[in-house]
């Protein structure tokens, strides 16, 4: 079961609550628990949202996608008369679809009458137009005969495509750190688990950079760039990115060329698909 816990009194988790027999789960694609508190005689709702937003059936109908993409386009966060202004609808309408991107893991109400993308990527890169936080997450290998690190160049050929980035986050090895220490990235460092290498290991990268990466799509728009380092890294990220419909990039190093693989045409395709 791949859900996440926004609110928890009595259990620590899923696990703790049902062996504790504080809580019941009921029906088989149901995201919401009863926790049943015997001495005060009460029952808490407690709501579990999918870790990963469940976009498939959140955009299945028109006034979703609608409220989806006014969404987006004011940024991310917005208030119930807004968004009530923006797609002509409100009521029970509003609320009952409200309560549904809510139940799906695409929103979240911090608030009352507030309303927010729990992720803000993948959708304020398909429909923003404000300035929002940009966040590049790439792979550095050792630098042998490079005199430019390729997240350098992946930098500059996506400034070229009007991008700009507010901090750069870089997965490397501890071997790879050694020869790039001068760089102003923000690392995310791979050691060894036992005799393994972190960076050679497709489970092992993915673990360490999920952590991180769901941070940055909480926090803005990410764009991935699975270029450098080892084989397995590069699988890592390409999972990642199909996972939580990232944007991601390769580069030709040698012509310092780029190509997406995933871009707004093809994500836009996966969430609009219906």
């Amino acid at each position: 079961m791949d859900l996440r816990i926004r609110k928890c009194s009595e259990a620590q988790n899923v696990r703790d609550a049902l062996r504790r027999g504080f809580c019941q789960v009921y029906g088989k694609n149901r995201k919401k628990a009863i926790l049943m508190n015997n001495t005060q005689k009460s029952a808490r709702i407690l709501v579990f949202v999918c870790a990963v937003p469940d976009y498939a059936r959140a955009l299945q109908t028109h006034n979703r996608k609608k409220l989806v993409r006014a969404l987006s386009e004011m940024g991310g966060e917005a208030s119930f008369g807004d968004l009530k202004s923006a797609v002509g609808f409100g009521g029970n309408t509003l609320v009952h679809n409200l309560e549904v991107l809510k139940r799906l893991g695409v929103i979240e109400n911090p608030v009352k009458g507030v309303y927010r993308l729990r992720f803000k990527t993948p959708l304020l890169f398909l429909f923003c137009t404000k300035r929002v936080k940009t966040f590049y997450l790439g792979l550095l290998g050792k630098k042998d005969s490079r005199k430019e690190a390729e997240p350098q160049v992946a930098l500059s050929l996506l400034e070229n495509e009007g991008f700009s980035f507010d901090d750069a986050y870089v997965v490397t090895s501890l071997d790879a750190l050694n020869d790039w220490n001068s760089l102003s990235f923000h690392w995310i460092v791979l050691g060894k688990i036992g005799e393994i290498e972190e960076i050679s290991d497709i489970e092992s990268v993915k673990r360490k950079v999920e952590k991180e990466l769901v941070k940055l799509l909480e926090s803005g728009v990410v764009v991935m760039d699975c270029t450098s380092a080892t084989k397995p890294a590069t699988i890592a990220f390409y999972e990642l990115a199909q996972k939580y419909l990232v944007p991601l990039i390769y580069v030709y190093e040698p012509q310092k060329r780029l190509t997406w693989l995933l871009s707004k045409e093809s994500i836009s395709s996966r969430l609009f698909k219906a």
